[in-house]
């Protein structure tokens, strides 16, 4: 079979049905070995490659024997876009010479070869050539809990950590240690192999919307998906950055981070983004949609809908949070939602604001623009003068985001050298 090159263009696709669309550059240009163990989970590891594939590396699926009982070399190589390996072969293959190796299922035998230093297989032999070279080794361990509770097992399975294997999260389920969501997976695998670049950095996002309440049952709000934040969170976490998110109501949140606060009012919300930059965090993205006036008092129980024809309530301007939040790398992104905006308009108010909170990105977008299918914004910057606001327009939620938490990283990378 032909090996393939990834895609280069994120959101592009081809037309082959070997290419996958790019969703992220997290592993751009990463060479992977991927090694398929004997476990019935093997049938999920076409999902994780093509998930694997989609953050942009390039995957060399191996299987193994016991593998091979539950998936086809066929449905691996269609994964992969290219040959699986089984078998040693002159070319020396079992040598690292990727970026990183994945045992993903790893069996209860595959894990106690490679802890007790066995090579009699291609598979034992390359993970014993990756460690050997000092390279990431990640395993996923992939049985009944009481294979994983057995003394020799989980003996093994310290052992390979002792010697700096990473341990992936299996899902527990059923008496067992079952494969996660491979796209999740991939993930997580992305965060390990890139928090060596990021050096151990943090950042605060956060999103979705907050509540005034008028009473325990009433609240005023406004409307937010969450889908944008999340989406940064999510492109900042597979970029190696420990996320900390503090997220007011929304049906869409992140489904990989470090760590997650609920809330729903702004007191609420500023204390717990206040609580992430103590904790360490470095930048921050400001991506909530808070309230900017809530009812001046709150009134206990529930007013009574047959007590009166008419209610008033009375709106207090609330604080702004922004001004409230100084992360020790000056990466602060704000944003800011307009009607009729302009170009002329957006950079009198990014110059505005960029000053004002500090902010070393300010995100502006027109409500014409934005709704739960379409997302334009322009993405607004000081100029290499410290003056001149020079803006970017970007269009779809992922380009977006993928725009803001590379604004993100790259500023961390640079404060941390």
């Amino acid at each position: 079979m032909k090996t393939v090159s990834p895609m280069t263009t994120v959101g592009t696709a081809y037309n082959s049905d070997l290419m996958v669309e790019r969703r992220s550059d997290a592993l751009v240009d990463r060479n992977l070995d991927v090694i398929v163990s004997g476990s019935i989970s093997a049938v999920e590891s076409v999902r994780f490659i093509r998930s694997l594939r989609r953050l942009g590396a390039n995957v060399t699926p191996w299987l193994t024997n016991g593998g091979a009982q539950f998936v086809t070399p066929m449905a691996l190589a269609w994964a992969a876009g290219r040959d699986v390996r089984r078998e040693f072969s002159g070319d020396a293959s079992h040598i690292a010479l990727g970026d990183a190796c994945i045992g993903a299922p790893a069996s209860a035998n595959l894990l106690g070869k490679c802890a007790n230093g066995l090579t009699d297989t291609p598979a034992t032999a390359l993970v014993a050539s990756y460690l050997g070279s000092g390279k990431p080794v990640l395993m996923l361990p992939n049985m009944h809990d009481s294979l994983v509770q057995a003394p020799a097992v989980s003996r093994n399975i310290k052992a390979l950590m002792d010697m700096g294997v990473h341990r992936l999260a299996s899902r527990r389920e059923e008496g067992k240690q079952k494969f996660p969501d491979p796209a999740i997976l991939a993930d997580e695998a992305a965060h390990l192999l890139n928090r060596s670049r990021a050096n151990g950095a943090s950042a605060l996002i956060t999103l979705g919307t907050t509540r005034g309440y008028i009473d325990d049952v009433r609240y005023l709000s406004n409307y937010s998906t969450g889908t944008l934040g999340s989406l940064i969170a999510e492109e900042l976490f597979r970029l190696g950055i420990d996320t900390h998110i503090v997220a007011g109501p929304c049906p869409r949140q992140p489904r990989v981070y470090s760590s997650l606060a609920s809330v729903f009012t702004n007191e609420d919300m500023a204390e717990k983004a206040t609580d992430a930059l103590k904790d360490g965090a470095a930048a921050a993205v400001l991506a909530a949609s808070v309230l900017d006036f809530k009812p001046d008092h709150k009134q206990s129980g529930k007013i009574s809908s047959s007590s009166t024809e008419h209610m008033t309530v009375n709106l207090v301007r609330t604080p702004k949070i922004i001004a409230e939040i100084h992360p020790s790398s000056g990466i602060k992104v704000g944003f800011k939602l307009e009607t009729g905006l302009t170009d002329h308009r957006a950079k009198e108010l990014a110059s505005e604001y960029i000053a004002k909170y500090g902010l070393s990105l300010m995100v502006l977008n027109d409500l014409a623009h934005v709704d739960a299918e379409r997302h334009t914004a322009l993405l607004a910057t000081l100029g290499s003068n410290k003056q001149e606001i020079r803006l970017v327009e970007l269009s779809g939620k992922r380009e977006v985001a993928h725009a803001i938490a590379h604004h993100v990283a790259s500023g961390i990378h640079a404060a941390g050298d």
